[in-house]
């Protein structure tokens, strides 16, 4: 009878204390699918403006204290991403098709989520001669923190969790 009080007493303990975390976000489920929305639409444009090469939209998607940590554990800044995406969109010849998906949503606070998403790149891209081309394929898993300020809900942390590249469809491995 004291083990069963005591199972009992725990489970109490365990499920109110993760209804109360619940509870605490605060957020009904129309406002989570308001924010998966608001989300959504924010990478959509920022994915728009990679495919068009457009970097003043493109920046505009990004908070002003931007931070992502790459897979070697570099810390990329956000000046440092401007860089990086016109360094990178000056090989590319055209983008075949660009898209990035949610994959879920963990809900934190009212202005915090954690959003993995998944993306997925084919575009053409010059080789060193500058005038070959190659069609290159890029995959690529994301853990990204998101918060929401006085402008939007913006990603300010990016971790990216691996993904694969294929050249002209085969797979790529780095040495």
């Amino acid at each position: 009878m004291k083990t069963v009080f005591i199972i009992g007493f725990l489970f109490l303990i365990v499920s109110t204390s993760c209804d109360s975390s619940k509870k605490s976000i605060g957020l009904t489920e129309l406002e989570k699918v308001t924010i998966g929305k608001l989300i959504k639409k924010n990478i959509d444009e920022g994915i728009e403006a990679t495919r068009v090469k457009d970097i003043e939209t493109y920046m505009s998607r990004l908070p002003q204290d931007l931070v992502i940590y790459d897979e070697s554990g570099e810390i990329i800044s956000r000046d440092k991403q401007k860089e990086y995406a016109l360094r990178d969109w000056a090989i590319i010849d055209t983008t075949l098709s660009i898209k990035m998906d949610i994959d879920s949503i963990q809900f934190l606070k009212k202005d915090s989520v954690i959003v993995f998403t998944s993306q997925r790149w084919k575009r053409m891209m010059f080789q060193r001669d500058g005038i070959t081309t190659d069609t290159v394929l890029t995959t690529q898993k994301h853990k990204e923190t998101w918060r929401s300020n006085e402008e939007g809900w913006f990603g300010y942390d990016i971790e990216e969790l691996g993904g694969e590249i294929f050249i002209n469809g085969k797979k790529y491995i780095s040495e």
